[in-house]
């Protein structure tokens, strides 16, 4: 297995990713899993492919489906990892959807986006919290989106507030956590190229000082710092993965 000279900061440990069928979900999966976690995917969409693509990378991958607006679904993926490793250390709260829309979009679109991308990542803390603060560790980390604070041109208004959301929640789990244990941090991606981006305009290559948008893995790897040992000292940070966008906000 390749760990691009890396090793394994993250052997014996065990990491749940929601959103791990495809996209920052899939290549998240297969970063941890380079650097020694185990890591089990969970999705809508089907695993299969994602977990296989861990496998024949020399990792271990497990995948089962799940939608993260079912609270109780949630809180049984968690037990069984525990029944299975006896341990949980990391949370990836990478699910969540992306439609376009507008200002004054569709109401039953609102809730959908809010359902899934806030409630569904609540969800997802919820599960992970309890056995996290009881064995006096833990690392959570949300992915929001540089729409947060740029706000969104293509997406909706739903889509930018639940971002701008799991930056509350990021900063409140944070300031709990820690007196646990439990390290709380977030990433912002800004264009990425996945499956759920690919039929949004390419936009202006001009505004990103990198010239180009990101990959999947661009964003897996701030992913797997903040779950691994050199981030040990940080909690309640926002990582910005834009290329540099960021500074065209």
């Amino acid at each position: 297995m390749s760990t691009d000279g890396l090793g394994t900061p993250l052997a014996g440990q065990v990491v749940l990713v929601t959103g791990g069928a495809r996209g920052i979900g899939a290549a998240t999966g297969v970063a941890l899993a380079q650097a020694g976690a185990t890591v089990w995917l969970t999705d809508v969409l089907a695993c299969d492919e994602a977990v296989a693509t861990v496998r024949e990378s020399g990792g271990q991958a497990h995948g089962r489906p799940l939608d993260i607006r079912d609270r109780d679904a949630c809180a049984g993926i968690v037990e069984e990892i525990l029944a299975a490793h006896g341990r949980i250390d990391a949370l990836v709260a990478n699910a969540g959807v992306c439609p376009a829309g507008t200002v004054a979009g569709d109401w039953a679109q609102w809730q959908h986006v809010i359902d899934v991308n806030l409630n569904g990542t609540q969800n997802s803390v919820a599960a992970v919290w309890g056995p996290m603060c009881a064995q006096r560790r833990g690392r959570i980390v949300i992915v929001s989106s540089m729409a947060w604070y740029q706000g969104g041109v293509i997406v909706g208004t739903e889509y930018s507030a639940s971002k701008a959301a799991l930056i509350g929640m990021t900063r409140h789990v944070a300031r709990n956590g820690g007196p646990h244990g439990v390290l709380c941090n977030a990433v912002a991606p800004g264009l990425i190229d996945t499956d759920m981006t690919a039929e949004f305009p390419r936009g202006d290559l001009e505004l990103i000082p990198l010239r180009r948008r990101g990959t999947a893995e661009d964003v897996a790897g701030p992913i797997r710092f903040l779950c691994g040992p050199d981030s040990a000292y940080m909690t309640d940070c926002v990582l910005n993965v834009t290329g540099g966008m960021v500074l065209a906000a």
